[in-house]
């Protein structure tokens, strides 16, 4: 639910950022606005990705010997 409601906020910034940059011709705020759309379509993936990779993960944690001398 959270990842669908980030997914609409960013498609209506990203959509919101375009518009003003276009009509202001500012190069930067239509730069942010690609950026926020591009992200808009692969946040799910790239989460769904994480997730998997780190379950799949066979990494044990490294305990730390101490030594006395």
């Amino acid at each position: 639910m959270f990842a669908q409601i980030l997914e609409i906020s960013l498609l209506c910034l990203g959509i919101v950022l375009l518009v003003v940059g276009y009509r202001r011709h500012h190069r930067n705020l239509m730069l942010a606005a690609a950026l926020v759309l591009m992200s808009f379509g692969t946040l799910q993936d790239f989460g769904r990705g994480v997730i998997d990779g780190y379950q799949q993960s066979d990494a044990r944690t490294l305990s730390v010997v101490h030594t006395t001398h």
